[in-house]
């Protein structure tokens, strides 16, 4: 029954990722990777928001490990995550990808330099 929910929550949030129009590559696990264009800096602020704004914790993963210029998420939901927590998710990553557009993590990265 956990296996169940634990799969029909990673295709509900892949799904709903790739919709969204985010490349989360080829993966076959729960583990759920989301490219993005930015850097180290706009990563650090990316990762600070979703956990101080929205209460969703994920991991950075950086160069070397990817090519510069890129920022890869990494989500892994459970069996635990509802059908709530997935929609929260998605809708927090749409307004995450659009202040990464609009250069809002670029800005806060300047203050103070």
């Amino acid at each position: 029954e956990l296996r169940e929910k634990l799969w029909s929550n990673v295709k509900k949030l892949q799904t709903g990722l790739k919709e969204r129009g985010f490349d989360i590559g080829h993966t076959n696990s729960p583990v759920t990777p989301i490219y993005m264009k930015g850097d180290v800096p706009e990563a650090t602020q990316m990762v600070m928001d979703l956990r101080e704004n929205y209460g969703i914790f994920c991991s950075i993963v950086m160069y070397p490990v990817i090519p510069k210029g890129l920022i890869m998420l990494r989500l892994i939901p459970t069996a635990l995550h509802t059908i709530e927590d997935v929609n929260r998710t998605l809708d927090a990553y749409s307004e995450l990808a659009e202040k990464l557009k609009k250069g809002h993590y670029k800005e806060k990265n300047t203050v103070g330099a």
